[in-house]
């Protein structure tokens, strides 16, 4: 399903989407962000904004629930663990193969859409996570809005 190419996309994807700064402020505009976003989303999401592992952001809108909310801390787990999006990780396990443990343990870590890290000056400082659509539109959903709110095209 993945290719060398799209992993390249991702790596670049994650270069230009890194924060100038992020805060608590930062955190509950982007999560209201997502969340509105959500709201233009064919199925709901759930999203959840992480900083220096503390949920700060969290908000389920209706049609989303527990499911959702085991997703989100799995993509968080696999974030944390890369410092890359959930969906980075997967490709790169297809491509290269499970090297270590851990990407073989699906109950705790998501090899899918919808996770991306929050760098700021190239310091790894928590995830935006959504769930609720297919992965690659969680990944597409999570990535614009992220986008939009750095004022950044991809």
């Amino acid at each position: 399903m993945y290719t060398p190419a799209f992993l390249e996309t991702l790596r670049q994807l994650e270069e230009t989407l890194q924060f100038p700064a992020f805060d608590l402020e930062d955190a509950y505009a982007l999560g209201t962000r997502l969340r509105e976003a959500g709201t233009r989303e064919p199925e709901p999401i759930a999203v959840r904004v992480v900083l220096y592992d503390l949920i700060v952001y969290q908000s389920f809108l209706p049609g989303t629930g527990k499911d959702n909310n085991w997703w989100m801390d799995k993509k968080y787990a696999t974030v944390k663990r890369t410092h890359h999006s959930s969906l980075r990780a997967a490709a790169e396990r297809e491509l290269s193969g499970s090297q270590e443990d851990w990407q073989c343990d699906e109950e705790h870590y998501a090899f899918c859409g919808g996770g991306f890290p929050i760098v700021v000056n190239g310091e790894f400082r928590g995830a935006a996570i959504v769930s609720g659509l297919p992965h690659l539109d969680d990944h597409r959903c999570l990535t614009e809005t992220i986008a939009a709110y750095l004022g950044k095209n991809i």
